[in-house]
């Protein structure tokens, strides 16, 4: 019975790893436009500007910069997706890294997406795909060390 449901559930993974795949990126672009009408509308209420806001509100500033960043990845993984993305070990270290990311600055939907990517991806056989662009792995570089950075000024925030 449990050999029976693992084998289902594997079967929906590998037909539905690209609408996972799809969904990571989605979360981020959605989540960062919440992010942007929540900002418009505390500026709207309290009758200050985007400036002001940034100013006044340090944890604010902080996750203005993680919306940010998480737009650039999301980006990145578009464009990927529509390149074909390689489903192999530095694909599936790639996308832990940004779960992990993801994780740490409080992207609790984000972090959900990716793992669920991940997962879907281990179970799939590695494909041969070999890119010729390398701008995932660029792009995750730079994006982790501005997530850890964010997450040492939050931590920081915390502490004093």
């Amino acid at each position: 019975m449990i050999n029976r449901l693992t084998t289902n559930l594997k079967k929906v993974a590998l037909l539905n790893s690209k609408k996972i795949y799809m969904m990571n990126y989605l979360v981020l672009f959605i989540t960062s436009l919440l992010y942007g009408i929540y900002i418009l509308t505390v500026g709207m209420s309290q009758h200050i500007g985007f400036q002001q806001i940034l100013r006044t509100s340090p944890y604010t500033s902080i996750m203005f910069i993680v919306v940010l960043l998480n737009l650039m990845v999301g980006y990145a993984l578009w464009i990927k997706g529509n390149e074909g993305i390689a489903n192999n070990k530095k694909t599936r270290f790639l996308i832990i890294d940004l779960a992990i990311c993801q994780l740490i600055v409080g992207n609790i939907f984000s972090f959900i997406s990716f793992v669920a990517t991940y997962w879907s991806f281990k179970n799939q056989p590695d494909s041969t795909v070999v890119s010729t662009r390398n701008s995932l792995t660029g792009t995750v570089a730079v994006a982790t060390v501005l997530y850890v950075l964010c997450f040492f000024l939050l931590i920081s925030m915390t502490i004093h």
